[in-house]
């Protein structure tokens, strides 16, 4: 695999075989990063492990069984018969005529037709509004998502991109849902010579482990902004 996996999750027993009972034992663990977050019009690559604990070794087939409109992940592949690990890179795209945003899910599904196992595991697929420049002017960050725990914070990258002739001062903010009041950033200004800033982001430690789509918003001096999407995605652990 070219990156490692962020965690294991999604443990899933056979539904045939059964858990705990006489049959044989048989247990499916996913891995793989719960949320990914694209733009439309972009393909995301995502590193997935399947790893089996079984008394039965039959080929297990893992696909899409559900994706939002518009957005395709694959290829399909499988575990071979016989072995108990398999890591692989699959992609997500999204249409560039995609214009639902927002936090989706996709639902994979893994079979396992020797052994009558079925077993899913969810992503949840965010897609951000296409970034909103200025004519002189545009903001983008690097990632565009962060994975922490509630309470935590880390440090992000803002680049602006300035057209020729444009040497104000832009002012780095965040902007928030009416009803996620909780997830902050560094306000910073940027000098007419600069073009990036590490920025700050965090969450407070009441909030849900979820993802929590948000702007970075970089403003002039006559209130002009510039906007691009960014992902919290919380979890716990």
């Amino acid at each position: 695999m070219s990156r490692p996996l962020r965690r294991l999750a999604f443990l899933a027993c056979a539904l045939a075989l059964g858990c705990g009972g006489n049959g044989p034992y048989y247990r499916l663990d996913w891995g793989g990063a719960d949320t990914i977050t694209a733009a439309p019009g972009e393909s995301v690559p995502y590193d997935i492990a399947i790893q089996r604990i079984a008394d039965n070794l039959g080929e297990v087939r893992v696909r899409a069984a559900s994706a939002p409109a518009g957005v395709t992940f694959g290829p399909e592949f499988s575990l071979p018969e016989g072995e108990t690990v398999v890591n692989t890179t699959a992609t997500l795209t999204v249409a560039p005529t995609v214009t639902t945003y927002g936090v989706n899910a996709l639902q994979l599904v893994a079979e396992d037709p020797a052994n009558n196992v079925t077993a899913t595991s969810g992503i949840a697929v965010v897609i951000l509004q296409p970034p909103e420049p200025q004519p002189d002017f545009s903001i983008s960050v690097e990632p565009r998502q962060v994975n922490i725990t509630p309470g935590q914070s880390v440090l992000t990258t803002v680049t602006v991109t300035r057209a020729e002739g444009f040497t104000g001062p832009l002012t780095i903010t965040l902007e928030t849902p009416s009803n996620t009041s909780r997830l902050t950033a560094e306000t910073v200004t940027l000098a007419p010579d600069e073009t990036t800033a590490k920025v700050r982001v965090g969450a407070d430690r009441s909030l849900s482990a979820l993802p929590y789509v948000v702007k970075f918003v970089a403003t002039a001096e006559d209130q002009r902004a510039a906007k691009t999407g960014f992902t919290f995605n919380l979890n716990l652990t």
